[in-house]
């Protein structure tokens, strides 16, 4: 719903339908992490804040102090998705028991489900296991946390992945509708994926994050 909502205000365009058809209260899939971008920069100028991406050629940079609505970074949401400073130490995101919290392959009938449809975590966040992977703000590095800041660290300035030089990828997290946690672990609170930012796939879609809210409510 909030994606149509975006389409009918500027001149963005729905995705390829899925053979799940249309729901208002399904994820927005098959979007590419440029496309996310937009959106959050076009959520923030509808809700009266700062926009937090511009272009500088072809790339977006995100300004870290502004107000508005963005990507998450991969560090945000590891912290969020592990319960935040109200963490239980859960295996997934809220429980110990993937079937409580999450869509994937075993539950999902290979396709997305409602937002909240499943049991939040620690802070109150639904869907950070499962439905669909999450686009995040930061480009692929391998070895970056092995040298990043230990606090917040924002990401890497640009992307390296060894196995395919020249292609910048960016960061996905969380598993999707089609994960199998025994197959490729998309759930485990430290896995990674990656791709392409000009990429679209039916099994990923984003979330906004915006600082500056109440503590309890981050």
């Amino acid at each position: 719903w909030e994606w149509k909502e975006y389409t009918k205000a500027t001149s963005a365009s729905m995705p390829k339908v899925q053979s799940w058809g249309w729901n208002n209260d399904f994820p927005i899939t098959n979007i590419t992490w440029e496309q996310a971008v937009e959106y959050c920069n076009w959520l923030s100028e509808k809700q009266g804040y700062d926009k937090a991406y511009s272009k500088s050629g072809p790339r977006y940079v995100c300004d870290f102090d502004s107000n508005g609505f963005r990507l998450p970074t991969e560090a945000e949401w590891e912290f969020a998705a592990r319960g935040g400073r109200k963490s239980k130490g859960y295996r997934y995101s809220g429980a110990d028991d993937l079937n409580l919290v999450s869509w994937y392959v075993e539950n999902s009938e290979a396709r997305p489900h409602a937002y909240g449809s499943k049991y939040a975590n620690e802070l109150g966040i639904f869907d950070l296991n499962g439905n669909v992977w999450e686009w995040c703000l930061d480009w692929y590095m391998p070895d970056y946390y092995a040298k990043s800041p230990s606090q917040n660290p924002p990401g890497p300035n640009q992307s390296h992945d060894p196995n395919e030089p020249g292609m910048p990828k960016k960061i996905m997290r969380g598993g999707s509708y089609l994960c199998s946690d025994l197959y490729c672990e998309g759930y485990r609170l430290w896995w990674r994926m990656k791709s392409a930012p000009d990429s679209a796939m039916s099994h990923t879609g984003f979330r906004c994050v915006r600082v500056g809210l109440a503590p309890e409510k981050m």
